[in-house]
């Protein structure tokens, strides 16, 4: 059974982690708030951000 995440519990999942990313001294870019913005409205999700920051900052071995 999978279970489905309502709008209220993507916000919650954002908020803690921007608090968990605060407490830790980091600040989040626009480019990532924009994409918790998107996993907030449902149209991203996490595996789809996650591989979106990858891309932008993990460099392909050579």
């Amino acid at each position: 059974m999978k279970l489905t995440l309502t709008d209220i519990d993507r916000k919650d999942i954002v908020e803690n982690t921007l608090g968990t990313m605060r407490i830790e001294g980091m600040t989040p870019s626009n480019e990532v708030l924009k994409a918790f913005d998107d996993f907030v409205l449902g149209s991203k999700t996490i595996e789809q951000i996650i591989q979106e920051i990858k891309d932008r900052y993990v460099a392909l071995p050579r």
